[in-house]
């Protein structure tokens, strides 16, 4: 009796200590990450195209709720000095919701597309912080707003869009067209169609594909927003449908550390929201992390150092710019 009872009891103890041992693996891999403010942006603005090099953050365009119109500026932030200086105003025509994402290549960014008084545009600018200069580039074939980019190699992919340029979800009609701009060449060439054509989605590069999170697939009266999440590999041009995003959203942002991607804020089509959900790449699944303080959509993202930065957008909704400036450490 004694020597069962104690050979039933190791193994218990043995089985308590296997589990207690994963324990600390299993929270690690839902750590919360923390938010910090930084500085404000100084002329607050949505639908911007926001990208780094170095310790510069760069928002160029955008539109201005309180100069009731879309702009031209280009605004910098010093990472390292947690301040903001101008740059040198791009070209013409003023505009808003240019191809989202990060649209940085060899320390230069680029601005695809967008829309301006009513008129969705194929203009293709790139900025050189160094020299505090744009440069124009051939324009891209289908003239859209609220498309996204991501770069892999030396090819920029613009992904989906709208012809409407009222905002995110204002109306269609909404496109699937995907075109790879050759930053080598300077030329355009199409690849195979986004699944569901729809604008105002997040995207991010990794391992060499391309993963798309959200966006719009009709009018915010609707609300018609999606869950869909699609990866696009360059490799074999073909598109596979991944795990749905726990939250319906568009006009989202996605930043990027290792494995894993935090898709950020946007909206339902109603109003703005504070969402943080992280895509584990390598399982295809989905949790949560902590919200960002300031609930917006049509904000801008760079990823860096293995900190996400958030800058500007709009909140509570389309058309009041917010100048929030926040940084997401995982």
């Amino acid at each position: 009796m004694p020597d069962h009872f104690s050979k039933s009891r190791k193994r218990f103890l043995t089985i308590v200590a296997v589990f207690m041992a994963t324990l600390p693996a299993a929270q690690a891999g839902y750590a919360q990450g923390t938010w910090t403010a930084s500085a404000p942006v100084p002329s607050a603005v949505e639908g911007m195209t926001v990208g780094g090099a170095g310790q510069v953050i760069v928002s160029a365009y955008g539109f201005s709720s309180t100069l009731a119109a879309n702009t031209n500026q280009t605004q910098l932030y010093n990472i390292s000095s947690n301040t903001w200086s101008a740059g040198a105003a791009a070209p013409l025509p003023a505009r808003s919701d240019a191809a989202y994402g990060e649209t940085t290549h060899g320390g230069f960014l680029y601005v695809i597309g967008g829309g301006n008084s009513g008129t969705a545009l194929s203009d293709v600018e790139r900025y050189d912080p160094v020299l505090d200069s744009w440069t124009t580039l051939a324009p891209m074939p289908t003239a859209r707003a609220g498309a996204v980019a991501a770069v892999i190699d030396d090819g920029i992919f613009v992904i989906g869009g709208r012809q409407s340029t009222g905002g995110p979800c204002s109306g269609g009609p909404y496109v699937g067209t995907v075109e790879r701009y050759d930053i080598d060449t300077n030329s355009w060439s199409t690849v195979a169609p986004l699944p569901s054509p729809r604008s105002d989605l997040a995207a991010v590069a990794h391992g060499g594909k391309l993963f798309v999170f959200g966006g719009c697939t009709g009018t915010a009266s609707a609300p018609s927003v999606t869950n869909e999440v699609d990866m696009y590999d360059p490799n074999t041009n073909t598109w596979t449908i991944l795990a749905s995003m726990p939250t319906q959203r568009a006009s989202l942002v996605a930043g990027h550390k290792g494995n894993v991607i935090f898709v950020i804020g946007g909206t339902n089509g109603v109003s703005a929201l504070n969402v943080n959900e992280v895509y584990d790449i390598s399982g295809n699944s989905w949790s949560t992390n902590t919200p960002m303080p300031t609930a917006r959509q049509e904000a801008g993202v760079h990823s860096h150092g293995g900190t996400v930065y958030v800058v500007g957008g709009s909140a509570p909704g389309y058309g009041s710019s917010s100048n929030a400036n926040e940084e997401f450490t995982p």
